[in-house]
């Protein structure tokens, strides 16, 4: 089928995209010491699971769809959508804790916030690793209607949607709202508070310049640095949650259809189009969490100087090698004709 080869095209690029930011933004914090605050950790770890995910999740499933069977067996066709279910849970844990660290930054104790990593701030991360699991492992264990089973349809494992039994409509629905609805209200309203506060402080330095406590001199490199502060954090808001939206809203909208409606009446095609948006945010974060920032760029062309620089010594040393090889032939070879050399043994006092 030429559409399911395309989408295996398109699920591939985007699995190499994703993988690639994802490991270049662990690179660069585990190689910056510059980046070794809290917010960054949290970052590299949400890049850890981003990989992951397009590891074990997303990469079985292109070759799956790509050959229009799964090839893989039954135990890792219950464990692709746990990884997946895990995963997810774990990307939208990191995506909160990084928007309450800004929110701290900026909102909450902007003079006495610090990034460096403690006890606490460890344990928070260890958490977000472990509290996805019990959440997932319901149907790996195979508690009721709730499976993860093959989809021929679609030729990937997943969450089974089309359950008969009541409760387990209401349990997978509670599911929906719990793991999409609350973490996308918890970071809209945080990155709210971020922008409100941009705001008021671009009002209070408006104020003060009425007031005259600042010259027009000094006023107007102020204010310009203040309105690129707020327009900036006005495009991160728009973009954190434009992207959670596109990427999050399609996938439940169309496991929730297929729950309470009709599984059947739910073409394949847009349900493979819209598992291949559920996993591009996991390309999205790199770039709008990391690649976008100033330390993190800063961080990147650090690296890739001593990169440059490694390279260049190794390609002098090379060239040394090849100058004294040169050299060393030197001595045997003139005149077109090799000498080779003979040792005499000491004469017998």
């Amino acid at each position: 089928m030429v559409f399911l080869q395309i989408m295996a095209v398109v699920h591939s690029l985007l699995n190499a995209i994703g993988l690639s930011g994802n490991l270049l933004v662990i690179a660069t914090v585990v190689l910056e010491k510059k980046l070794h605050v809290m917010r960054y950790i949290y970052l590299a770890s949400l890049a850890v699971s981003d990989a992951l995910c397009l590891i074990l999740v997303n990469s079985p499933r292109i070759t799956s769809t790509a050959i229009e069977r799964w090839p893989f067996g039954e135990t890792l066709c219950y464990l692709n959508p746990f990884f997946g279910r895990c995963l997810y849970l774990n990307t939208l844990l990191h995506l909160i804790a990084v928007s309450y660290e800004r929110y701290k930054a900026i909102v909450k104790s902007p003079l006495t916030y610090n990034g460096k990593i403690t006890k606490c701030r460890v344990l928070s991360l260890a958490l977000i690793w472990l509290m996805p699991v019990p959440f997932s492992v319901g149907p790996l264990l195979g508690w009721g209607e709730l499976l993860y089973t093959y989809n021929p349809e679609v030729f990937v494992c997943e969450h089974r949607w089309s359950v008969n039994n009541t409760t387990s409509k209401i349990l997978i629905s509670v599911f929906a709202v719990t793991s999409f609805l609350s973490p996308f209200l918890v970071i809209f309203f945080l990155n709210r508070s971020v922008l409100k506060t941009a705001n008021n402080l671009h009002a209070n330095a408006i104020a003060a310049v009425q007031l005259g406590c600042f010259s027009d001199s000094e006023s107007q490199p102020r204010n310009a640095a203040r309105r690129f502060n707020e327009r900036k954090a006005a495009v991160d808001v728009t973009i954190i949650i434009s992207a959670f939206l596109v990427c999050y809203v399609p996938y439940w909208f169309a496991g929730l259809y297929r729950l309470h409606i009709e599984s059947s009446k739910f073409p394949a095609e847009a349900i493979i189009v819209v598992n291949c948006i559920f996993l591009a945010n996991t390309g999205c974060n790199p770039i709008i969490y990391s690649i976008r920032k100033r330390d993190f760029r800063a961080g990147v062309k650090n690296i890739w100087g001593r990169i440059c620089e490694m390279c260049r010594a190794c390609l002098n040393d090379i060239r040394e090698t090849e100058v004294i090889t040169d050299n060393f032939r030197s001595l045997f070879i003139f005149r077109g004709e090799v000498f080779t050399v003979r040792t005499t043994a000491a004469p017998a006092l």
